[in-house]
């Protein structure tokens, strides 16, 4: 292990352009509930969709230090986009395009205001690429200390890549790193023993057991010293030796079929069967878990996602059942699934929307057959929203969407813009626009003289798609747009329902559906409930948060239940569709 360096000969420091003096302020809005998927009784796990550094201070006001693992798979700065792949559908799931300054002027804040939330027994496992990690690592020394460094690992992804043959003058890159940091000496620890390679077994366990098939290697009975060591001298399966045993041990070893001797009259040695072996300790270069391929089952279509064999070796290395296990870079949900068959609390960010839906449909996959507990779905966007909205006003927050929408201000009553022959109305209040005031601003916009109508809100109610009408459209600001990008108003997704009623109450089918298209916030099509790849139903509607009752997810072999079964509750029913492009639709009924 490389000499430390003491406190008096100081420490090394990486500074960049834009680096930002720490602690991080970050304002703790508080998260808003969005959905419960489960009853929990106490604890809840909890999956939160937004910018991580806004929900990493909110949780840090709520549960102060309370985590005890934190692994982050972070983007590695590679300078290229990843996607979200289902069937013929491609869209991009996050754009790993920051460029070194911005790349660690984004990561390192968080790292302080995860170290906040860690125990003094955490540890965090930090998962980077080779381009990086020598830079993140004396980022890591600051935030955590150098003398809390634990491993770096080499995890070998892939046997071999032929760089080479491509032109490149290098070698193959085939390895991730995991950089691994304690929070001080007591952190939680377990050491973790790997098969023996197949060269060892050859070399060391050459010998099978007939009748048994069982492998084993042999080892010396007899013992060295001698007389001089006290040791016993007898005679044993016809031959005369000192022993390592007494006499009444050696016949049991015997009886218990652990002697073994090659032929008559050769010295007898001891039998240890592979089986019995808890294999070597492991190092810091793994190599016996490969990146998944297309044809491994728990592929869910995310490009970054990571094996779930490779989480559990690091949540049984660093964790305990019980424990609290975080991740702030949720990618694909893999660390929330592993950490719930593994009997551990989680709690996973990302604030990518194909990332939130992907790991949303596999927990709630898990939950409906018993693999993961009840969990919470927490949403930072509202108390993004509110930040924007007060550090700069409404008045130039309507100013600037109106612009991103390709509209000129045009203030006629309710209208706020134009584009076209369409009146445009900006509602950024945090209550969305319901069918009837939509009706209201249709009738101000044909007073206006206007031939359409164009509504820009965060967010609908579910009731608007009950107004059927050409003339009105409903566009969405992206919640990039909140979270500081200059994103513009996509078309709102259209979900089409038909009631069926049968003797055990009414059931919903899905008809038809039509969103958006490509990467164009203007194109708009019917793509039909093929586009679908889940849906849930929310037949109490207790308040805004949505408990789905039922929901159906698009199987591998690309079937989905396009019917709900009986409903029994007579009120109000609110639907969630999701597209695999991630878009989410919601559609209200009664």
């Amino acid at each position: 292990m490389p000499r430390r360096t003491s406190s008096t000969e100081g420490r090394v420091e990486l500074t960049w352009p834009g680096k930002a003096t720490l602690p991080a302020t970050v304002a703790a809005g508080p998260l808003t509930l969005r959905e419960r998927v489960g009853e929990a009784s106490d604890w809840h796990d909890r999956l939160i969709w937004g910018d991580n550094s806004l929900a990493l201070a909110a949780l840090r006001e709520e549960l102060g230090a309370a985590v005890d693992l934190v692994y982050i798979d972070p983007p590695f700065d590679v300078g290229a986009s990843h996607y979200l792949r289902r069937g013929e559908v491609e869209v991009v799931a996050y754009r790993d395009t920051w460029g070194g300054p911005g790349y660690l002027s984004m990561l390192y804040p968080r790292l302080s205001l995860l170290r906040a939330l860690m125990k003094p027994t955490a540890t965090i496992a930090v998962h980077v690429g080779i381009q990086v990690c020598h830079h993140v690592r004396v980022v890591m020394d600051e935030v955590f200390g150098a003398g809390n460094f634990v491993n770096q690992i080499a995890w070998k992804r892939y046997s071999a890549h032929n760089d080479a043959g491509q032109g490149a003058r290098r070698l193959g890159a085939v390895h991730d790193v995991l950089l691994i940091y304690g929070m001080g000496p007591e952190r939680t620890w377990t050491t973790l023993r790997a098969p023996y390679d197949k060269d060892y077994v050859a070399k060391w366990y050459r010998h099978v057991e007939p009748g048994t098939g069982r492998r084993f290697m042999s080892s010396p009975l007899t013992a060295p010293g001698g007389a001089a060591k006290g040791n016993p001298s007898y005679e044993f399966l016809g031959v005369r030796r000192f022993w390592r045993y007494g006499q009444a041990t050696m016949e049991g070893l015997y009886r218990s079929g652990r002697v073994y001797q090659s032929r008559p009259g050769a010295v007898p040695r001891q039998k240890h069967y592979l089986d019995e072996q808890e294999g070597v300790p492991l190092q810091d270069v793994w190599t016996d878990i490969r990146a998944l391929q297309g044809t491994h089952a728990e592929r869910v279509g995310y490009d970054t996602q990571k094996p779930e064999a490779l989480l559990e070796r690091i949540v049984h290395m660093c964790s305990r059942p019980g424990d609290l296990v975080l991740d702030a870079f949720a990618g694909s949900g893999t660390t929330a699934a592993v950490a719930a068959r593994c009997g551990r609390r989680w709690v996973v960010i990302d604030r990518s929307q194909p990332a939130f839906t992907v790991t949303r449909r596999r927990l709630r996959a898990m939950t409906r057959c018993g693999e993961a507990g009840p969990f919470a779905v927490l949403d930072a966007l509202p108390a993004a929203r509110r930040a924007l909205l007060e550090r700069v006003g409404e008045a130039e927050l309507r100013r600037r969407v109106l612009a991103l929408h390709g509209a000129t201000i045009c203030l006629e009553g309710q209208v706020h813009g134009r584009r076209g022959d369409a009146a445009v109305v900006v509602a950024l209040g945090e209550r969305p626009p319901t069918a009837l005031e939509v009706a209201t601003w249709l009738g101000a916009a044909r007073s206006a003289g206007a031939a359409a109508l164009e509504v820009v809100a965060w967010a609908f109610e579910p009731s608007i798609h009950d107004l059927d009408t050409p003339d009105v459209t409903w566009w969405e600001v992206p919640r990039a747009f909140a979270e500081g990008e200059e994103a513009r108003p996509r078309r709102v997704p259209r979900l089409s329902l038909a009631i069926e009623e049968t003797s055990a109450g009414r059931a919903l089918r899905l008809t038809d559906y039509a969103g958006p298209v490509d990467d164009a916030p203007d194109s708009w099509a019917p793509l039909g409930v093929e586009a679908i790849v889940e849906w849930a139903i929310d037949d109490r509607c207790e308040g805004s948060v949505f408990v789905p009752r039922w929901s159906a997810q698009r199987g591998r072999d690309g079937a989905l239940e396009l019917r709900s079964p009986p409903l029994a509750e007579a009120g109000r029913v609110v639907v969630e569709a999701v597209d695999a492009s991630g878009r989410i639709s919601t559609r209200a009924i009664g």
